[in-house]
């Protein structure tokens, strides 16, 4: 495990939520081999938020998921690399071990004795090892819209994918991938481009425009690298036969519309001992699309835990 060099490094900004004003408190967390930016909201039992990706920041998760900070305090953080986290871009910083370490060094510099890791996307792929690696230091595991942890469904995938991008979105994305601004990697024809592709993930398209998605220099810069070293680091990405290993309370949250089938949520769930799985009325982004069956399934969640 990687010593802490810097505990806490603690900023104060009042950020407004609503009608009300909630105090969000940031930090940096200074490793030896990166600096992790993170954000701390609400109060109540904690919960660290590990972004998708690979290759983005936690900003796109945000207003919309900041409403589970009403019954819980919430952990933003960027991945190493990426937002206003850093790390060399090499194969020594950049790896699933360094990743699913930092969610550890996180908990133990914020001193909770044991949280709850809520993922999206692909950072269901740190989650799922963090519940491997540090059990006894997790309350629970909620996944949201996880990838596949293998090929068992990529050609399903696959297909829903292809049904999903109209030939509007892909005349749009080949002309933004063929200009200047793409190779120079601009943060907003990158940003574009992101939001062209995720269009097809939604269950209302047209909502695509409700993602905050503003990529910062350092994401749009380091990203596909900080994804290609990642990829590197999992070798096949078979993780299916790790999963019945994992026994702490696992809530799969999972977008009937979103690219993956509902099937390979259910198959998580059947291969996890103490899973349970609800699908909600989404695609990718279900705190955008059905934020109240997103607030619902996570508060119901945590009264089972607590009986």
């Amino acid at each position: 495990m990687k010593r802490l060099l810097l505990a806490l490094a603690w900023l104060a900004m009042l950020l407004p939520q609503g009608a009300e004003a909630q105090r969000a408190r940031q930090g940096l967390l200074s490793l030896e081999d990166a600096r992790i930016f993170y954000e701390v909201l609400g109060t109540g039992e904690p919960i660290i938020v590990v972004h998708g990706g690979p290759g983005l920041d936690h900003g796109y998760l945000q207003p919309g998921m900041d409403a589970l900070s009403g019954r819980n305090t919430l952990v933003y953080y960027d991945q190493r690399g990426t937002g206003r986290s850093s790390a060399e871009l090499d194969s020594t910083a950049i790896n699933v071990d360094a990743f699913v370490d930092d969610i550890e060094a996180l908990r133990q510099a914020l001193e909770f004795d044991e949280v709850t890791v809520l993922t999206h996307s692909f950072g269901s792929r740190f989650g799922l090892e963090y519940a491997r690696r540090y059990p006894d230091r997790l309350r629970a595991l909620i996944l949201m819209n996880p990838v596949d942890p293998g090929t068992r469904f990529a050609g399903a995938s696959a297909t829903r994918q292809e049904a999903a991008r109209t030939p509007e979105d892909q005349e749009e994305l080949t002309r933004l991938m063929a200009t200047e601004g793409f190779a120079a990697q601009d943060p907003a024809t990158l940003s574009a481009v992101y939001r062209v592709a995720f269009r097809g993930t939604f269950r209302d398209r047209s909502r695509v425009d409700e993602l905050d998605f503003q990529l910062p220099a350092t994401t749009a810069r380091n990203g596909q690298e900080v994804g290609r070293l990642l990829g590197l680091s999992m070798g096949d990405g078979e993780w299916w036969d790790r999963l019945p290993g994992i026994r702490v309370p696992t809530l799969i949250l999972h977008g009937r519309y979103d690219i993956p089938p509902v099937a390979m949520a259910e198959a998580l769930g059947d291969a996890m001992p103490n899973a349970t799985v609800s699908i909600l009325e989404s695609g990718h982004f279900p705190y955008i699309e059905d934020a109240d069956g997103l607030a619902s399934a996570v508060a119901g969640f945590f009264v089972g835990l607590n009986r």
